[in-house]
């Protein structure tokens, strides 16, 4: 049931940070549809979209990702995902299962650095057996120390299963921002298996609260959304906000075969510094995310740099902060003259004016795309509402990629050179340069 994200999703950077100082309900044009804000009394934020939607899908989100971790804990979030759909206080793994699978429906859990995501996906007629077990997963784990047990062999497939490049792009953070931010979506693996039952109860009890919550549905009537939320089994408390700064480092993880992965990043900044954060987003699409066709080459200046390589330009944005650069993975040879040349393009990054229009011109159809699933826009909805306490239009963001200007876009390329640099790489490591090597 339970599945991992390692990536911080992408319209993140389209949200401005606000949170509600008061109750309050507001209702925004998206298309034919509408979207629909509560907050409650209690800090927990409702919203809702496309009410006529064929399939019912509400998630139960919380600011509860890995970044808040503390030492004595490190790992719990990838095994609070990994535990979603595992007994509760009213329920049992198998009834949980079982009763899902009659209703033809699904309940998944996803995560990475701020939020988990607890959502389920059932036909209209089966929504109050859909919202039981929701519930009763998003709210009333009680962790069995058997069950927590049998999650190890899974965990450690993950880990095993991981890709080199989502390996660099992982110790990347580690490198830049050490802890907060710096800590990985995945348990180390000497710690799998070494969570206690009060381990994991401490961490959601302190997390998954009330003032770090949304309700968000895709397809369901908003009162009738607002009246689940208000039921919910959660206790208050708004918990500590996990500062991150950015720091240059370099982690390293040797290994064999003939294939290694790099990632570098330059300090970047967060969503809530909306207009920074949405030219840094057309920088990358500009810069280069690799091929736009099939069999076509790279199209950007950055991806151009780096040669044969398979790369890509990197942009993940936070609430609070960001890195912008790039990932590459490929023969370790290759690889290491790919890195030399992808430092030396991000320290000179150069866009003209049909950069930057093709650079928009992909952020658009991103969040044309983005918002027309109904499975992405739930995830928007949830992301938008738990993190800025409120949700954004389509028109909003398309016109928000819009106002960018080649200036503002430049500025962030010269932000980026000005920048010192993290590294994170992994594999066979013989060729690629230490980070105090690059220049």
């Amino acid at each position: 049931m339970a599945s991992v994200s390692s990536k911080t999703p992408m319209l993140r950077a389209a949200a401005a940070r606000g949170y509600a100082a008061h109750a309050q309900a507001a209702a925004a044009s998206r298309g034919s549809s509408e979207v629909q804000t509560t907050t409650l009394p209690n800090k927990l934020v409702v919203a809702s979209a496309e009410a006529n939607a064929p399939v019912s899908r509400i998630s139960v989100v919380f600011r509860a990702g890995s970044r808040n971790e503390t030492a004595d804990c490190v790992g719990a979030a990838h095994v609070l995902r990994a535990a979603g759909g595992l007994s509760t206080k009213t329920a049992t793994a198998f009834g949980i299962t079982r009763n899902i699978q009659q209703a033809g429906g699904s309940l998944t859990t996803q995560a990475d650095r701020e939020l988990v995501t607890y959502t389920v996906a059932v036909t209209k007629d089966q929504l109050e057996v859909g919202l039981k077990y929701l519930e009763a997963t998003a709210t009333g784990q009680v962790f069995k120390p058997w069950e927590l047990a049998e999650l190890t062999p899974r965990i450690r497939n993950e880990l095993a299963r991981l890709p080199k490049e989502v390996k660099a792009v992982e110790l990347l953070h580690k490198a830049a921002f050490r802890n907060g931010l710096g800590n990985s979506v995945f348990c180390p693996d000497y710690l799998v298996g070494k969570h206690s039952s009060e381990t994991m109860q401490h961490y959601f009890a302190a997390n998954c609260t009330t003032n770090r919550a949304a309700v968000a549905g895709v397809g369901v009537d908003h009162q009738l959304l607002v009246g689940f939320a208000q039921n919910l089994g959660l206790d208050s408390g708004s918990g500590t906000d996990n500062k991150s700064t950015f720091n240059t480092g370099e982690v390293r993880h040797n290994g064999s075969g003939s294939r290694a992965a790099v990632a570098v990043g330059a300090e970047a900044v967060g969503w809530n510094s909306l207009k920074e954060a949405m030219a840094f987003w057309v920088l990358q699409h500009a810069a280069g995310v690799g091929p736009a066709a099939k069999r076509g080459a790279n199209n950007g200046p950055l991806t151009k740099a780096l040669g044969n390589v398979n790369c890509s330009a990197l942009y993940n944005s936070y609430s609070d902060n960001g890195l912008f650069g790039f990932v590459l993975v490929g023969d370790a040879k290759e690889a290491g003259k790919a890195v030399e040349a992808g430092v030396k393009a991000l320290k000179s990054l150069s866009l003209n004016d049909a950069d930057v229009a093709r650079g928009k011109a992909a952020a658009v159809v991103t969040v044309a795309e983005y918002v027309e699933n109904h499975s992405t826009l739930l995830a928007q909805l949830g992301e938008e509402a738990a993190l800025a306490g409120q949700v954004y239009k389509k028109s909003d963001l398309i016109a928000a990629v819009n106002a960018v200007t080649a200036s503002d876009v430049q500025a962030a390329a010269r932000k980026v050179a000005s920048s010192k640099l993290a590294v994170g790489a992994v594999g066979n490591l013989g060729h690629v340069p230490h980070l105090c090597d690059l220049h």
